[in-house]
């Protein structure tokens, strides 16, 4: 049974500076995040080991039946392409993926007219980067939207260190997910790799808070959507136009 949530001031994002490294080995250019911002606590606190996940009947009522392919929802001939960049550990991102998203996906994905695409920043700290490995863990099977809404359910006080391992296996048993596989995938270099596109990606839109959206037709070209996270209504506007 999920808690109840209160969500955040939706007028407020995460902002953040992003500063690119050059270290590329094949495919991979490390970006760092830095924060601009002051430190903030405003998540949950450290969920207990044995607590029971939050969010499952939420997910799979969101998430059946629509397609994914790694990090994109939605059937890859949609006309429509809304990117978003978000990290693991902003409490508004939890805020956007537990109040405003399941509209959009429900009215938009489901219906064929929007693809999403999930790109994981990592500037809060290590906890972020453990998080979105294990989400492109999640992703090799087609489940990092069912292990990402849950872990905005579960999401905890960043920068407390709760991303365990622990943490992440009991994610991947509620998103259904193969532990062992996903988590001998989120070591190797490849599991890098989202990270760095996210992380060119923000530079090349401007993103400098979280989360953040681009929008076009599939394929492109996108450009930076500039909207009231808590506002469902903005976001349609932004597709209709599109899809006109």
């Amino acid at each position: 049974m999920s808690t109840a949530y209160s969500p955040p001031d939706p007028n407020k994002r995460r902002n953040v500076m992003i500063a690119a490294l050059a270290a590329v080995v094949v495919v991979v250019a490390a970006i760092l995040i830095l924060v601009s911002s002051g430190d903030s606590n405003s998540g949950s606190g450290v969920p207990a080991a044995n607590a029971p996940l939050n969010g499952l009947k939420e997910t799979k009522a969101m998430l059946d039946g629509i397609p994914q392919n790694g990090n994109a929802l939605g059937k890859p001939n949609a006309p429509v392409t809304m990117i978003e960049y978000a990290d693991y550990q902003c409490p508004f991102c939890k805020q956007y993926a537990l109040s405003t998203m399941p509209v959009l996906i429900n009215d938009y994905v489901r219906t064929g007219k929007l693809r999403m695409e999930f790109n994981p920043l990592t500037f809060i700290g290590p906890d972020s980067e453990t998080a979105a490995r294990a989400g492109a863990g999640a992703g090799q099977q087609n489940l990092e939207w069912n292990f990402t809404h849950l872990f905005y359910f579960n999401q905890g006080t960043e920068r407390s260190g709760y991303v365990t391992d622990a943490f992440i296996n009991k994610l991947y048993a509620g998103a259904g997910v193969n532990a062992a596989k996903a988590n001998a995938y989120r070591t190797t270099p490849a599991a890098a790799v989202p990270l760095a596109t996210a992380a060119a990606g923000a530079q090349k839109y401007g993103v400098t808070s979280t989360p953040s959206f681009v929008v076009g037709p599939t394929g492109g070209p996108y450009t930076k959507l500039e909207v009231d996270i808590g506002n469902a209504d903005a976001f349609k506007s932004a597709f209709d136009a599109l899809l006109k």
